[in-house]
């Protein structure tokens, strides 16, 4: 990169500095670059289980979808849709084509195969109809063995969940922007008369209000001992203990991670639920 930037008067070009970085790489020994995979399979590594931990917390029901993509029935294909992916459809399309001069790529197949589908009859396109009707029985078959599972089950679960953090989220949200919007309204009370202000102020050296520290003061968050994480990992709860320790009102009950941990297996795993629940007792 020196070498580069003396040579073009202090300005590197990244053609030549890409040039000169793979000839350096090819030069190295198997042993040598060994060394760097390992450290580029490391960083990738790090980079997924981080990638994963922020989807875990922000989008939990994303992560059920990937985890149980061979399970979740797709939704069934049109009629149009069976048309234009069969095999024998495009190759006609791909001919048509070709016998009129056009080059046959994606775009203009899939634009043939369009004008093809806009000119058959109902006849003609009776045959496709049928097979997209055979595609919603076969997805309501497999809708049912999905819905009979116990992955079903827990992927439910965190949908309402995560729609009931959401919902929680945009209430927070619109109150704190109406708290922001009472502090910037300036105030309307009229300044205090002579005597009135002297008479306030008596009275306040008198009587000296109570510090707000121990009002302000947030409640913090308890620990969470490993053994309760693992046991909460096995019942498919670790991410609602983690969100009912993680409330305000909760923290302030000061209850064991243990008893919250127990309170929502009475209530079906419910965030909300529990924490209802427990407010109040």
């Amino acid at each position: 990169m020196i070498e580069n930037k003396e040579k073009n008067c202090g300005k590197a070009k990244v053609a030549e500095v890409a040039k000169a970085i793979g000839e350096r790489w090819a030069k190295l020994s198997a042993e040598e670059k060994s060394k760097f995979e390992h450290q580029a399979k490391e960083a990738k590594e790090k980079h997924l289980a981080e990638q994963q931990a922020f989807k875990e917390a922000n989008d939990p029901l994303a992560v059920l979808k990937e985890k149980y993509a061979g399970l979740i029935p797709k939704k069934p294909a049109g009629a149009y849709w069976i048309f234009a992916q069969d095999a024998s459809e495009r190759a006609k399309a791909e001919q048509v084509l070709k016998d009129a001069g056009e080059e046959a790529t994606h775009k203009n197949i899939t634009t043939k195969l369009g004008e093809l589908w806009k000119s058959m009859n109902e006849s003609e396109k009776a045959i496709w109809n049928d097979k997209a009707k055979q595609a919603v029985v076969e997805h309501e078959e497999k809708r049912k063995i999905w819905e009979a599972t116990p992955e079903f089950v827990e992927f439910q679960r965190v949908e309402r969940e995560q729609k009931e953090m959401i919902k929680e989220k945009k209430a927070q949200e619109k109150a704190e922007q109406n708290e922001a919007a009472k502090e910037k309204t300036p105030s309307k009370r009229k300044a205090p008369k002579k005597d009135e202000g002297s008479l306030t102020s008596a009275k306040k050296s008198k009587v000296e209000k109570p510090s707000r520290a121990g009002k302000d003061a947030k409640p913090q968050m308890p620990v969470i001992a490993d053994a309760i994480l693992k046991k909460a990992q096995s019942l498919g709860l670790e991410a609602a203990l983690n969100n009912l320790a993680s409330r305000s009102d909760i923290m302030a009950k000061e209850l064991p991670p243990e008893e919250l941990l127990v309170a929502l297996q009475q209530n079906e795993g419910l965030v909300n639920k529990t924490r209802y629940a427990i407010l109040g007792a």
